[in-house]
């Protein structure tokens, strides 16, 4: 054995050492977040210089990545069967290439839409027929706004805020310090308030009854005392929250999306109101999810118009009901 050999520490004691520092430097600034920062923060100045078109080639190249792990693309293939049915194994593979595309897009998109054209994003967002309408009736209203994993999660946001209402949602940041101070100034830049995921209940609430906007998803899997709701025929893990404040407060609700436009830096936005503001009422089991049913049946049609733009390596069903669990 050489004497570089003998000195490596084990693997054991390596991971040990890299999750200290993981755990130590989690969400705070200083010397070893700022060193790892760096790197990243070289690569978006240079990908911030590309032109929009470039961008986005750079983005689809890079999320096309995720189609080579072996795990990704048979959890998007499931789910796109389950959803298109109709449709011929090679036509769904075209659509889970495209999808993954469109997430490295989207990613890269997140962090220089607001400095690209910070005050021009009303130029770039086009409203579907009677979106805009939609929207100016619930300004000064309580309203919950849902949106699929579904084209850019952040220009639809931006929509909202150019529309006068108001919204706020409750964000996981990177563990990187530098990272998430980055991401959320541009998500902010939108127009946006951002809410810390703990304790994100009662910032809600403070926007509903502000008469401002609360946006949620309810389109991905649900870990915590989920609700069981059919997602493209399925039962699905849900999380309550969408359904169960818009109960409780009487909020209208909405089920939203902003998919891409065929020309670069161009998007549109389109929304449905699932119910306008009513009284306040229990939000029992069967009232959230008949709720939440409406929501989705919604979501599953603006997914099918553009399948090519939604999230399907997410495993939606990895939790299961206690009827489906196999026995001990």
């Amino acid at each position: 054995m050489s004497g570089a050999a003998a000195a490596a520490p084990p693997p054991g004691r390596l991971r040990a050492w890299r999750k200290r520092v993981r755990r130590r430097w989690k969400h705070r600034p200083g010397l070893v977040p700022w060193l790892l920062w760096q790197p990243q923060r070289a690569l978006l100045f240079l990908v911030g210089l590309l032109p929009a078109g470039a961008q986005g080639a750079l983005g689809d190249a890079l999320g096309r990545a995720a189609w080579w792990s072996a795990r990704r693309r048979r959890t998007g293939r499931a789910q796109i069967a389950r959803a298109l049915p109709q449709l011929s194994d090679q036509e769904r593979d075209r659509i889970l290439r495209a999808s993954c595309g469109h997430l490295g897009r989207a990613a890269l998109e997140v962090l220089s839409i607001a400095h690209r054209w910070e005050g021009r994003l009303e130029d770039r967002i086009r409203f579907e027929p009677g979106a805009r309408e939609t929207l100016a009736g619930l300004r000064g209203q309580p309203l919950v706004a849902v949106q699929p994993h579904l084209g850019s999660v952040d220009l639809g946001g931006a929509a909202l805020a150019l529309s006068g209402l108001e919204p706020a949602f409750p964000m996981r940041l990177p563990s990187n310090w530098y990272l998430g101070r980055r991401l959320a100034r541009a998500r902010e830049g939108y127009g946006v308030r951002l809410l810390e995921r703990h304790g994100a209940v009662r910032g809600l609430l403070g926007q509903l009854k502000s008469g401002r906007c609360a946006v949620l998803a309810t389109d991905q899997n649900a870990h915590h005392a989920p609700i069981f709701v059919d997602w493209f025929g399925h039962p699905a893990a849900t999380e309550r929250a969408a359904a169960a404040l818009a109960l409780k407060t009487g909020a209208a609700v909405l089920v939203f999306w902003c998919p891409r436009g065929a020309s670069a830096g161009t998007w549109s936005f389109g929304c449905t109101l699932v119910r306008g503001v009513a009284a306040p009422a229990p939000a029992d089991d069967d009232a959230v999810r008949t709720l939440t049913l409406r929501m989705h049946h919604e979501m599953e049609r603006a997914i099918l118009r553009w399948p090519e733009q939604y999230l399907w390596i997410h495993d939606r069903y990895r939790t299961r009901p206690a009827e489906e669990q196999p026995r001990a």
